[in-house]
C-alpha cells in the first residue's frame, strides 16, 4: 500500500506567464509542510515529484525546506524531480502542446482583431482575459464545456492516474510509501469531479487530495468526502505511448 498526496501549488505572482510564488504562497507551502511533517515517521522515505511550472517547483522547494525545518531528516526526502504526468492543463498552440500559461501570454501579446480558431476558443474559455489572466483562468468553464484546443478534463484525469500508478513501483524501489506531489488546480479539480461524480469547485492553494492505493484499489479523500474506487484503465482510443512519452 502507498499514499500519494496531490497538492495545489501556492499562491502565484500571476497566470499570464510562468511565474513563481508570492510571499503568501511561500507561507502556504511552509504551513502545509509543518502539518505534513507531523505525519512522517522517523526514517520513513518520501518522494517529491512536481509539475514542471515555476510555481509548482517553487512550492515543492518550499515544502521540502519546511519538512526539514520541522525535523524530518533530509536523508528521508528524495530529490525533487519534475514529473510531466502531474503537469498543468495543456493547450494546443499552433500545433505544439504547451502549458496553458503559454497560451495566456500568447493571447495577451496579440493586438485586437485576431480571429484564429485557437484565439476564439481561448476567448470562450476566458472571455475577460485581459482583466483576469493575472488571477487565473476560469477552470469551471473548462470542466463543464467541450473545447477543441484545450486538453480534455478526462485526459488530464487519466494522466494524473497514470502518474499515481507509476509511483507504486518507484516508491517500492526506494523503500518508501508516501509521495507528496505539487501540481495544479485544473487536473486536481477534474480528478475530484470524475472520482466523486460532482464538481466540488477549485481546490485552495496547498489543499490536499489523498490517494491511498492498495493492489489496484484506491481510496480517495478530499475535504470531508471519501470514496473507494479502482485505478482506471486507459480506453483504447487513447495512445498510451504518446501519453507516457509526453514531456520526457
Amino acid at each position: 500500500m502507498y499514499e500519494v498526496v496531490l497538492l495545489r501549488h501556492g499562491e502565484t505572482l500571476g497566470y499570464d506567464g510562468d511565474h513563481g510564488l508570492t510571499p503568501r504562497g511561500e507561507e502556504q507551502a511552509r504551513a502545509r509542510g509543518k502539518a505534513l511533517a507531523a505525519e512522517i515517521a522517523p526514517g520513513a522515505r518520501v518522494l517529491m515529484p512536481h509539475a514542471r511550472t515555476s510555481r509548482a517547483t517553487a512550492t515543492a522547494v518550499t515544502l521540502r525546506a519546511a519538512l526539514v525545518a520541522e525535523g524530518v531528516d533530509e536523508s528521508q526526502l528524495g530529490a525533487l524531480y519534475a514529473e510531466p504526468h502531474f503537469d498543468n492543463l495543456r493547450f494546443s498552440l499552433e500545433g505544439e502542446v504547451v502549458d496553458t500559461s503559454v497560451a495566456v501570454a500568447a493571447r495577451l501579446a496579440l493586438p485586437e482583431g485576431h480571429d484564429d480558431d485557437w484565439v476564439r476558443e481561448y476567448d470562450r474559455f476566458d472571455s475577460d482575459y485581459r482583466d483576469v489572466a493575472a488571477a487565473g483562468g476560469p477552470i469551471e468553464f473548462w470542466v463543464h464545456n467541450p473545447l477543441l484546443y484545450f486538453e480534455p478534463p478526462q485526459l488530464a484525469v487519466l494522466r494524473t492516474w497514470l502518474g499515481v500508478e507509476a509511483l507504486g513501483p518507484l516508491l517500492r524501489s526506494e523503500g518508501a510509501a508516501l509521495a507528496l506531489v505539487c501540481t495544479h488546480s485544473a487536473p486536481m479539480r477534474a480528478f475530484v469531479a470524475t472520482t466523486f461524480g460532482e464538481d466540488l469547485g477549485e481546490p485552495e492553494n496547498l489543499e490536499p487530495i489523498r490517494v491511498r492505493v492498495d493492489d489496484g484499489a484506491a481510496r480517495v479523500d478530499y475535504r470531508d468526502r471519501t470514496i473507494t474506487t479502482r485505478i482506471p484503465q486507459l480506453p483504447a482510443w487513447i495512445d498510451r505511448g504518446w501519453l507516457d512519452r509526453y514531456g520526457r
